[in-house]
């Protein structure tokens, strides 16, 4: 065996070999099935559905401030600081040495994907709320009022003005 190993030939198939078997193994890598699928819309960063969001909730909370006694006529702008968020379900496997979570995985015709357990709306970083009512303080109360039960946001967050 040592006299083999020692020749030039068994050397060079020997590397050939090795070569040949990490560019299968590269090759293996590119071509895996999750390379070649699409993308989800799920998996795919959408600043839209934020806009979506704020101007959506701009319009209710219009709606809604308009209805409390001395508002008036009221327009909102919503700060959002991020997107969307999905959450994706997970197990836990314990051992003595060690925890590993992974993905809940489902099949959907023929593609396997994590399974969704919840999305998590565009976080609210502040509100700007220009009213009829925004100098009267008694009014203002009730906007900041108003405004941080619906949106569950601390009312140094919220600024009320005065409409011109």
């Amino acid at each position: 065996m040592q006299e083999l190993v020692k020749k030039p030939l068994f050397l060079k198939i020997a590397a050939a070999s090795g070569i040949i078997l990490m560019i299968i193994i590269a090759l293996s890598d590119l071509s895996g099935e999750d390379s070649e699928r699409e993308p989800r819309p799920a998996d795919k960063i959408s600043f839209e559905s934020a806009d979506i969001y704020a101007a959506g909730t701009e319009e209710r909370l219009c709606a809604m401030l308009s209805e409390i006694e001395g508002v008036g006529k009221a327009k909102v702008m919503l700060t959002i600081k991020s997107t969307e968020e999905y959450v994706y379900a997970e197990t836990q496997k314990i051992s003595p040495s060690q925890s590993e979570n992974s993905y809940v995985i489902i099949e959907n015709g023929s593609q396997e994907e994590a399974l969704l357990q919840k999305i998590n709306n565009p976080a609210v970083s502040g509100v700007l709320i220009v009213c009829e009512g925004g100098d009267d303080p008694r009014v203002c109360e009730k906007v900041y009022l108003a405004v941080s039960t619906a949106l569950s946001i601390p009312t140094n967050k919220i600024y009320v003005a005065e409409m011109k």
